[in-house]
């Protein structure tokens, strides 16, 4: 008779009581799920984000109590609409469990009816290993953007880095809008909003955040007529920090 060990032991739902399911486990799941129609879906999280505790989770007040942090996890690519056969849900796992390793993944299933996750399941728990800026998936190269301390902060910010080249076409078509360049910097562990180096004032400047304006580099570049002038900046930028 097994005993459930509840010591560094956390649990996700039903299933995570069971011994890891074998693929052939889950291919019977999957076929359960496009039999009632579900569509299938993979979401992955790393250790630290993947559960609800007081340390990692951002409560609110309000009309938005109730909302917890990391009941959702980052998608692996797209729900799997018009799914038929498990073994292509399998195929996926396998991908998401090469690049992902150290991370929990789980296997859920959305009614497009309800409009709500009906079914929700572990398919890996996580080892240990290095983490990349995003997963190359295979098939059509399809990148998944990794959230394990990689911060984000803007919409570029999921792309690979910028070459001069590039920013050099962003800086045209700043100058063609008539607007002004300007760079910023930060240090990194005040360049972003955390409950540990933010300051949420009360009262009449409520949703005021530091951290949200970083240090000026120089003045802006009014006037500025090519973007060869912008990437100079840059560069000298990039060597003082």
């Amino acid at each position: 008779m097994k005993v459930w060990n509840p010591i560094n032991n956390k649990k996700f739902e039903t299933f995570s009581y069971l011994p890891p399911l074998s693929d052939a486990q889950i291919a019977k799941q999957v076929d359960m799920i496009i039999a009632k129609s579900l569509s299938p879906c993979l979401e992955f999280a790393a250790p630290e984000s993947s559960f609800i505790a007081n340390d990692n989770t951002t409560r609110f007040s309000g009309t938005s109590a109730g909302y917890y942090d990391n009941r959702y996890w980052t998608m692996w690519k797209l729900p799997m609409f018009g799914c038929t056969d498990a073994s292509q849900v399998l195929r996926e796992i396998s991908e998401c469990r090469r690049a992902y390793p150290q991370a929990y993944v789980r296997l859920a299933a959305f009614d497009s009816v309800k409009q709500v996750q009906v079914i929700s399941f572990l398919v890996q728990r996580p080892a240990t290993g290095g983490w990349g800026m995003a997963a190359m998936t295979g098939e059509k190269e399809m990148k998944v953007w990794n959230p394990i301390n990689n911060k984000k902060f803007e919409t570029f910010s999921y792309l690979p880095p910028l070459s001069d080249a590039q920013i050099a076409k962003q800086v045209d078509m700043i100058i063609a809008k008539s607007l002004s360049p300007c760079l910023e910097f930060a240090a990194p562990e005040s360049s972003f909003i955390a409950n540990d180096n933010t300051t949420r004032f009360s009262g009449t400047s409520a949703g005021y955040y530091d951290n949200r304006y970083w240090t000026m580099w120089k003045l802006p570049m009014f006037g500025c007529t090519d973007a060869s002038q912008v990437l100079r900046e840059i560069s000298e930028c990039r060597r003082a920090y």
